[in-house]
Order: structure tokens, then C-alpha cells, then sequence
């Protein structure tokens, strides 16, 4: 038994764990933005934030393509992170931005669990950041 527990002790299955766990995350959401329903339900959240410039700029559907652009280079950036700790490293900053951006939303719509869940999403950005950068950029 304590060869088991020394053999996951050093091993990185907790990061590959949690980088499969964000890359799911991510492009589940991230592919959702480019389908109608998504775009529809966006509407309610976006239009009373600070988020509501992007409807001017771009459309609803614009809007909605854009974020899936943005999420969709996040977890491929993760994806690539596997064996490019640098690439890693866009997807982590990635990952963190969706976070920061989504709770800044809590202020108009409270603790819903839709925006509560990217507290983990953002703390599972800044673990993976600093693994990224210690393969990176080794001592």
C-alpha cells in the first residue's frame, strides 16, 4: 500500500486529472456558444451587464461566436499544454479569464451556481498556471 500512495505522490495524474476535468468543462460550454439555445440564453445575462457592449459591437450571435472563439482557443491551448507547457500557459490564463469575468457577474444576479461553479474553474486556472510555468521554465 504505501508503494501505491508514493507512486501518486510523485506522479502529475492530479494535474493531468484536473486538466481533462477544465478541457471538458470549457468546451462543453465554449461549443454550446455556437448553437442557437445558447445564444438565447445568453440574452438574460449579458443584456444587464457590463458584458452588454459586446451586443453592440457584434450582434447576439456575433457576441455568442466570440466568446466561443475565446473559449474554444482556451481548451485547445489546454489540450496542447499536454506536451507545450508554453501553450499550456494561454489556455491557464484562458481558464482564469473566464472565471474573473464570469463572478464579476454576481453583483447583478447573487450566487446562482451558473456563476458560483467558476470560482473552482478560476482556482483550477491559477494551479495549472503555476504548473505550466514550473515545466516552462524550470530552475
Amino acid at each position: 500500500m504505501k508503494a501505491l500512495i508514493d507512486k501518486f505522490r510523485y506522479s502529475d495524474i492530479d494535474m493531468v486529472l484536473l486538466r481533462i476535468s477544465v478541457i471538458f468543462i470549457i468546451a462543453l460550454f465554449g461549443n454550446y456558444k455556437w448553437f442557437e439555445f445558447e445564444v438565447e440564453a445568453l440574452k438574460p445575462l449579458i443584456s444587464g451587464t457590463w458584458l452588454s457592449f459586446l451586443y453592440d459591437i457584434f450582434g447576439f450571435h456575433g457576441a455568442s461566436y466570440l466568446l466561443g472563439i475565446v473559449e474554444s482557443i482556451g481548451y485547445i491551448a489546454l489540450i496542447a499544454g499536454f506536451f507545450k507547457p508554453k501553450a499550456g500557459i494561454i489556455g491557464d490564463l484562458v481558464t482564469i479569464a473566464i472565471g474573473v469575468t464570469t463572478l464579476s457577474l454576481i453583483p447583478q444576479y447573487g450566487l446562482k451556481s451558473f456563476l458560483v461553479k467558476d470560482a473552482v474553474l478560476l482556482g483550477a486556472g491559477f494551479v495549472l498556471l503555476k504548473y505550466d510555468l514550473n515545466k516552462a521554465m524550470p530552475d
